[in-house]
């Protein structure tokens, strides 16, 4: 009988130990387990290149600005001394025609040579005293004159009209640049004077195209247009 006891003892001793072994190994298997690194979203994506994005007037403007190595200032100061007592009614920063494209016969500086196309040549239209226009061309590199003539198809009512323009526009052109470019920091790409107004044309580090439309008497801002094409 004891020994009956002591046999049916051992056998429960043994049930309760396989039912913590079970326990135990289940609560292993619940362990947490690191996670996997999440791949990276769209919105974590390298960001495309800035000029993929830009139009072609912009990149056009891109090449074109930092090419030029004459600002505005000098290349007007320049094109003015070809012309006695002259004064400027447009300068524009653009690229030469080169060679290939015929032209009339001009005065260039002595040793200056023709640009080559594509490179950064700024066109100045300088008046007379008399209003007489002369096509003048200056380098925006080299700063040389590489063109001077007077402009063809003028009659006396087209001088006349030119001479009395510049006459009332008492904002001078150096006024008009300086008022626009206190609102807007940028390069000076174009400055003209029409209908008593001048033009100025600003071109900003994100490669827009600001114009300020200033008074030619007043002196005062009459318009401002973005061109972000």
């Amino acid at each position: 009988m004891k020994t009956l006891m002591r046999i049916r003892g051992l056998a429960v001793c043994l049930a309760v130990s396989s039912t913590l072994l079970a326990g135990a190994c289940g609560r292993g298997s619940q362990d947490p387990v690191a996670a996997a690194p999440q791949a990276p979203t769209s919105a974590q994506a390298t960001p495309s290149g800035s000029a993929g994005a830009l139009t072609e007037d912009q990149r056009e403007r891109m090449a074109l600005v930092p090419a030029a190595k004459i600002a505005w200032n000098q290349a007007a100061d320049t094109a003015v001394g070809s012309v006695p007592q002259g004064r400027i009614v447009e300068i524009e920063l653009t690229k030469a025609r080169g060679a290939g494209t015929a032209t009339p016969a001009g005065t260039p500086s002595p040793g200056a040579s023709t640009p080559a196309a594509g490179s950064p040549v700024w066109d100045v239209t300088v008046a007379a005293q008399d209003g007489t226009a002369h096509d003048v061309q200056v380098d925006a590199v080299t700063g040389a004159v590489t063109r001077s003539r007077v402009e063809s198809g003028q009659d006396e009512d087209d001088k006349s009209e030119l001479a009395e323009q510049l006459k009332a526009a008492t904002t001078t052109l150096q006024d008009a640049v300086r008022t626009s470019t206190g609102r807007k920091q940028g390069t000076v790409t174009a400055v003209e004077l029409d209908d008593d107004v001048w033009s100025v044309d600003i071109v900003t580090p994100d490669w827009n195209k600001t114009t300020y439309d200033i008074d030619g008497a007043k002196g005062t801002v009459v318009r401002e247009h973005v061109d972000r094409d």
